[in-house]
């Protein structure tokens, strides 16, 4: 029994250490605005939040050139998951589905779009190119 509780705390006290990495405001500006701003909170040995995405043009590498509109709107976060250091999370955009990762990059993450090979194939048809990670920076406290 005692031998239980004992491996019960230290799988609460591990997952704990291993999310908190990730906790904190993170955003990415493009030209001074905001193009993404993510919260995340750890409690009780899960992190919940919220995610703000800018509407954004991407060159041929999928990298962001124009900010359309910045991130204002929020949505929260569900199927929140830390599986081999990668977060992954979704959020829902309108009757759509958003997956997302996370990597923890020295003081960074860097922020994947997850997308589906039906999407990426009607992206490749309309000649858009899959979107790069972008790099976010934990705001200061």
């Amino acid at each position: 029994m005692r031998a239980s509780i004992l491996a019960a705390i230290a799988l609460a006290v591990s997952a704990q250490t291993s999310l908190q990495p990730f906790a904190g405001t993170w955003t990415a500006t493009f030209k001074g605005q905001t193009q993404v701003r993510l919260e995340l909170r750890e409690g009780g040995g899960s992190l919940t939040g919220q995610i703000s995405l800018g509407d954004v043009h991407v060159d041929k590498d999928g990298v962001v050139d124009v900010l359309i509109k910045p991130a204002i709107d929020v949505t929260p976060l569900f199927d929140v998951a830390l599986k081999d250091g990668v977060l992954s999370f979704s959020r829902k955009d309108g009757n759509d589905t958003d997956r997302f990762e996370l990597r923890l990059v020295g003081d960074a993450i860097d922020l994947r779009f997850l997308i589906t090979p039906e999407f990426a194939a009607e992206l490749a048809r309309d000649g858009i190119a899959l979107p790069a990670p972008v790099r976010l920076t934990r705001s200061p406290r």
